[in-house]
């Protein structure tokens, strides 16, 4: 399993998927930041908590928008390595068991989808140093809510694995795992919100009045993201290789 985890990591090493989760995060902070430093005299002047604000403007779009893309992208070239070339037909074939390479890309995308987060979270650490920003550095909100959103976004990823190990033209996958992302902030504002994953890391990142003393995404995410890795890797197993 350890091989086949490396020989998935070896594959990447060629791409650009690197540079994009780790340059991404980078960036959104980035302009998170210079939004809070363009309005600072509205977001300080009641004597809100600069950590937090800087979080917040930059973690909006994160984990609404950026982040599901992110994970989208990953599943995808994920995959893609495998269907250039008829690879996945080949890779099939071999004396290895088909359940070890499921588990191993899937555990693979999620690797590189917490990489994604750490890095934003390291990114938001620096920043808020290096604009002095007043007081301690609020670990519970930069580190513990990203965590909670990783989590919750469990259901995201297995979801957009699924997609993008059954279509061989990658942007079937790519524009469905956007697509269904693209609404997700508005609906986190409903109450429907429980009934849309998408919403999930939205919800643990950011909070609200809806997500108040509910650990419904802690306990939903986690376990529909077991159903469906278990029902996926069924569908794997018995896939035939000429599809």
């Amino acid at each position: 399993m350890k091989k086949i985890i490396r020989l998935e990591l070896l594959k990447l090493k060629n791409s650009r998927i690197f540079l994009v989760i780790t340059l991404a995060p980078v960036f959104m902070v980035f302009q998170g930041v210079a939004n809070f430093l363009r309005y600072y005299d509205i977001f300080t002047s009641r004597g809100q908590n600069m950590w937090y604000q800087i979080y917040l403007q930059s973690s909006v779009f994160y984990v609404s928008a950026l982040f599901p893309a992110l994970i989208a992208l990953i599943m995808v070239s994920l995959a893609r390595i495998e269907y250039v070339s008829g690879g996945l037909r080949y890779y099939l074939t071999l004396p290895v068991k088909r359940s070890y390479v499921y588990a191993a890309k899937l555990l693979v995308g999620c690797m590189l989808s917490l990489l994604n987060v750490l890095v934003f979270s390291l990114s938001l650490l620096v920043a808020g140093k290096v604009i002095g920003a007043p007081g301690e550095i609020p670990y519970d909100i930069i580190l513990t809510r990203l965590l909670l959103a990783y989590i919750a976004s469990l259901p995201v990823m297995i979801v957009t694995f699924l997609l993008s190990i059954n279509f061989s033209q990658m942007g079937i996958p790519l524009g469905i795992g956007i697509g269904l992302a693209t609404p997700s902030l508005l609906v986190a504002n409903t109450r429907y919100w429980v009934f849309y994953p998408w919403t999930y890391p939205i919800m643990a990142a950011l909070g609200g009045e809806l997500f108040k003393n509910t650990y419904f995404p802690f306990v939903a995410g986690p376990l529909i993201f077991v159903i469906l890795t278990f029902a996926g890797m069924r569908w794997f197993k018995e896939k035939d290789v000429l599809d």
